[in-house]
């Protein structure tokens, strides 16, 4: 059933394909459209600007993993490194999903924006007597797709 109204941030996550980026803690979209000036004289002084090309980007945020996908249901923080250690461009997907038993099904009729996407940047953080973090960055190339998951 769609969500209706507001919710929980729990349940927006990033998938690569159909497999959620694992021990996520945050995550994020991000839409730019780049605004060219078009002032002339007659403009009057005012700043005319026209709608120029656009970018989406993901990030997400979360605690490192080591075990491969192969064994886990799960993006791991080894496979984000060999994403990008290989300059791939992956499906990533931003949308809702069904947290009520621990599994990963897209909430039907909820929004979902998808598209290719390389990855940007990866970091992992080892701070003394804490868990290791990463943060993994996705940067578009061509369309972000918005439509509702089925």
């Amino acid at each position: 059933m769609p969500t209706t109204s507001v919710f929980n941030g729990t349940s927006l996550v990033v998938l690569i394909g159909s497999e959620v980026i694992g021990f996520a803690t945050s995550c994020s979209l991000s839409l730019a459209i780049d605004t060219p000036d078009a002032s002339t004289k007659q403009s009057l002084g005012w700043a005319d600007e026209i709608g120029g090309q656009k970018s989406w980007s993901l990030t997400t945020d979360g605690l490192a993993t080591v075990v491969p996908g192969t064994v886990a249901t799960y993006v791991s923080t080894t496979e984000l490194a060999n994403i990008a250690k290989d300059r791939v461009a992956v499906t990533v997907k931003f949308t809702t999903i069904d947290n009520s038993a621990g599994g990963v099904t897209p909430v039907v009729g909820d929004t979902y924006y998808s598209g290719l996407a390389f990855i940007d940047s990866l970091d992992m953080t080892a701070d003394m007597e804490n868990p290791v973090t990463y943060s993994v960055s996705f940067k578009g190339t061509g369309p972000l797709t918005i439509t509702p998951n089925v």
